[in-house]
């Protein structure tokens, strides 16, 4: 995407035309309907539509507040059409088929899986990678997230993009404009992803080199093993799902969301969040879900923390403790949530994110083909949460008790020293 000024209304008069009065539109892509996914941006002079992937034709509708647009398409092609907001503002939109599914490096006999190692590092889910010729990468697979994206030391190893256009960033913290690669091979393990779009971003965030978002396995079934710590990506829904719990996915944008309850207290309320394997802690909740649902004081307050992700701000949380949790029918007791303070800064809906420390308790299944989730209990579900999760501010108290402590120490040492020289000195004549 590269930036430009606002166009007149005559700039483009072959291309079809859209018309809204609204800067939010939705999306048919195919049999998936992503509300609200799209939104307007009149200082881009070519917005891009990433296509969800497929390897066969489809049509793709985009509908705004009064009108809607369709294209039949195929995999590996652009289609450009005019958006005219308010029967003034021309945004040039493009909708691109080239991001495609994955191939193999080899077809094993008989085999139609891939099973790819993974650990949790810095309370994220983490993998291996390369991209174009780089050496092994770390990344974060994110399914709280759509693309994928690299830090400066992927550079550092050889991870060479040729940046071609722009992008606004939409992350925790608010919307960043960064540079992009639009054409690229990523590899992970024996998968292999041509033509695939990268966000550069230009500070270093973690240790990881970058993420890879969800979205790479459109139309595939993923098992995410926490007990053997793998992760399969077949092309159909494996005989043992038959053991698991399952309950639909629900998309936010392109994000798969799953209903979560919050009892106790005298309160019970679900709502929708989505599953962020990228996410730190149990659960964010965002201030309309939780001025909405009455959380605010329904709960034992533990203390306070700041979420921060790729937007340039932060969000400050209230910490409380939720006696139950319920995810696919099973119930997780005493739960720390992070709970948005009221600011002018408003999270999208649905209701937030559901992180790493409840996730990594189930061994789960993403079937994205029928947009249902799957969850069993594993090892960890039984763990109590750690004291970390609650709040930053503990990890603040707990530092300043040390050094407290230490100086305390380092006082009684000195003194006792100079008791015992003292008591050393030899005694002086009348």
């Amino acid at each position: 995407m590269v930036l430009s000024m606002d166009r007149p209304a005559v700039a483009q008069p072959d291309l079809p035309v859209l018309k809204a009065n609204s800067e939010t539109v939705d999306v048919q892509d195919g049999e998936r309907f992503l509300k609200g996914v799209w939104v307007i941006d009149r200082a881009l002079a070519l917005d891009v539509y990433d296509a969800q992937r497929t390897l066969r034709e489809k049509r793709i509708t985009f509908i705004s507040d009064i009108d809607s647009i369709s294209f039949d398409v195929e995999p590996g092609h652009n289609y450009d059409f005019i958006i005219l907001f308010k029967g003034k503002d021309t945004c040039r939109t493009r909708i691109s088929t080239m991001r495609q599914s994955f191939r193999r490096i080899s077809e094993p006999e008989g085999s139609r899986s891939e099973t790819i190692p993974i650990s949790i590092r810095h309370g994220m889910l983490n993998l291996k990678g390369r991209l174009n010729s780089s050496d092994e990468l770390d990344l974060i697979f994110d399914t709280g997230a759509e693309t994928c994206l690299l830090y400066p030391s992927a550079a550092r190893k050889g991870a060479r993009l040729q940046l071609d256009g722009t992008t606004n960033n939409v992350g925790t913290g608010g919307a960043t404009l960064r540079r992009t690669s639009s054409d690229n091979r990523l590899q992970i393990s024996g998968l292999v992803w041509e033509h695939e779009p990268v966000i550069h971003v230009e500070k270093q965030a973690g240790k990881a080199d970058g993420l890879v978002g969800c979205t790479l396995f459109d139309g595939k079934v993923v098992e995410i093993d926490y007990d053997r710590m793998v992760m399969i990506v077949q092309d159909a829904l494996p005989a043992s799902s038959a053991e698991f719990a399952k309950t639909p996915i629900v998309f936010s944008g392109a994000l798969p969301a799953v209903a979560v309850g919050l009892n106790g207290n005298g309160l019970k309320t679900s709502g929708l969040f989505i599953l962020d394997t990228g996410g730190t802690g149990a659960m964010n909740v965002n201030q309309a879900f939780a001025t909405g649902r009455g959380l605010r004081g329904a709960f034992q307050k533990a203390g306070t923390s700041a979420s921060r992700g790729l937007g340039s701000g932060a969000i400050c949380n209230e910490v409380v403790r939720v006696p139950e949790m319920t995810l696919a029918g099973f119930t997780i007791p005493n739960v720390p949530i992070h709970v948005e303070l009221p600011s002018d800064r408003n999270q999208a809906p649905p209701g937030g994110v559901v992180c790493m420390e409840v996730l990594k308790r189930f061994n789960t299944i993403l079937d994205y083909r029928r947009n249902e989730a799957y969850f069993k209990p594993n090892k960890f579900f039984g763990e109590p949460f750690k004291p970390g999760s609650l709040s930053k501010r503990w990890y603040a108290v707990l530092a300043i008790a040390v050094v407290v402590a230490a100086l305390i120490l380092g006082l009684i040492r000195f003194l006792a020293k100079g008791r015992q020289r003292a008591g050393d000195r030899p005694t002086q004549p009348n």
